[in-house]
């Protein structure tokens, strides 16, 4: 009878250790991106406790080939993990996965499948490897390393936007706050802080490279900003800096700013303080500050087709708070406000003239086009003068089918999307005339001898 009541409360033990254990009454969200053209990454945040129903001990992440739809692989990882990379797939291929989150009681019900397509071999910008971020109360500093093809392109695009809740059912999808936030990078960059983040907030961040045909994949994580801390009312904490900051090129020389105050502010904000520099300034005495009172500003005298760094600052009573996160800008062009420099002529024979320069100091734009003009006559308006259009490639160039024993005169501009600059100081030229004299001398010299010729034979 005693072995018998120790068998039953053995087993009543078992039945309750059971019964807190149970399946997860839910999936996580799959995140999908690519690397390289023959692997997928599968990222996933874990599930609350409320989900989970017990400690998660492993995932398991089912994948298909479209065209394969009846042939599934799988990979399992333990429960401490969150996300894993698929490998040796296909090129250009559109693969299909979804996961299930497992207990000691079993797994979950499958997530949707997620579909991702693999990149092409020859026209991939692959994303950015070691991405990491150090979150903090309001901030994120974002880290990462160059992709693989990195000398194909001209710069990151930077992203984030806030994502509403925790890790949600399959059928009951996250909501998402869409005001994304993004700015563009230099090549050189590495590393950017994300300011003005709300404590104890889910984020997600992306990062990817760019050029001028395409935009690469993007390398993602998403996670919180730490919780907020208490601290002593006498204790004073500067404001946090403004959110949203929007910038827009309204000429060649003016940028309307915008932005956003931020959503947590322990003083009151009085007004902002706006920096305003070219990219990769390096000189202190160049950087400009501006006041606004208003959540926008009017920037006004920059230079045509600039890129500039901007960032707001929050000010308080008796402090100033830290500076937001930079944007970029660029001031849209305008037509060259000098000419091309150093014209030189030079005279190849009695027909052409060789005409060489350097570009302008202050091209204001992409060059496209040079304007040559000359005439034989200086009084003419310049609608009168013969114009030579040439690749705002090139440096020199000729103008043929001159006439000998003429002065000519010579003056060029250069020409952006907006229009033709000034023009270079004239300068003259003169063609040599035909040289005659070598030529009559061999003629008569010809015929005197066939004239003494001639004589001898008659006499003869």
């Amino acid at each position: 009878m005693a072995v018998e009541n120790i068998w039953f409360f053995c087993l009543l033990s078992l039945g309750y250790c059971g019964l807190s254990v149970q399946v997860p009454s839910a999936s996580p969200q799959l995140s999908l991106l690519s690397t390289s053209p023959t692997d997928i990454r599968a990222m996933w945040l874990p599930l609350s406790s409320q989900l989970s129903r017990g400690a998660i001990t492993r995932y398991r992440i089912d994948y298909r080939a479209l065209e394969q739809v009846d042939h599934i692989y799988s990979v399992e990882v333990g429960g401490n993990e969150t996300q894993v990379t698929l490998r040796d797939l296909k090129p250009n291929q559109t693969y299909q996965l979804r996961i299930v989150a497992g207990t000691r009681a079993g797994f979950s019900q499958s997530s949707e499948w997620a579909s991702h397509h693999t990149p092409n071999l020859t026209q991939v910008l692959f994303a950015p490897t070691e991405l990491k971020v150090r979150a903090k109360m309001h901030s994120l500093h974002v880290t990462w390393q160059p992709p693989p093809n990195h000398t194909q392109i001209t710069g990151y695009k930077l992203s984030w936007r806030e994502l509403d809740g925790e890790e949600l059912p399959n059928e009951e999808k996250p909501m998402i706050n869409e005001r994304i936030q993004q700015i563009k990078l230099r090549k050189r960059v590495k590393h950017h802080e994300v300011t003005g983040l709300a404590p104890d907030q889910l984020y997600e961040v992306k990062v990817w490279a760019f050029n001028k045909q395409t935009e690469g994949y993007p390398a993602v994580w998403k996670g919180r900003t730490e919780k907020l801390t208490r601290v002593r009312t006498t204790d004073s904490l500067p404001p946090l800096p403004p959110i949203s900051i929007r910038a827009r090129a309204n000429s060649s020389t003016s940028i309307w700013l915008r932005w956003e105050k931020p959503h947590f502010s322990n003083v009151r904000i009085i007004n902002y303080t706006i920096r305003c520099s070219p990219a990769g300034l390096r000189n202190a005495s160049l950087i400009s500050y501006y006041t606004s009172s208003s959540q926008e500003i009017f920037l006004e005298s920059l230079k045509p087709f600039t890129s500039y760094e901007i960032a707001v600052q929050s000010k308080g009573v008796d402090m100033s708070g830290p500076f937001s996160s930079t944007v970029e800008e660029s001031t849209l062009p305008d037509r060259p406000s000098s000419p091309p420099l150093d014209m030189q002529l030079s005279v190849l024979d009695s027909y052409s003239v060789l005409v060489s320069w350097r570009p302008p100091l202050e091209p204001n734009g992409v060059i496209l086009t040079y304007w040559i003009l000359y005439t034989g006559n200086m009084s003419h308006p310049d609608h009168l003068w013969i114009n030579l259009t040439h690749d705002g490639s090139v440096t020199s160039a000729e103008a043929q089918g001159l006439m000998s024993g003429t002065r000519y005169y010579f003056k060029m501009g250069a020409c952006t999307e907006v229009g033709v600059g000034p023009y270079s100081p004239v300068k003259d030229v003169y063609t040599p005339p035909k040289k005659y004299g070598v030529y009559v001398y061999v003629k008569v010299f010809t015929l005197f001898v066939e004239c003494m010729v001639f004589l001898r034979v008659l006499q003869t």
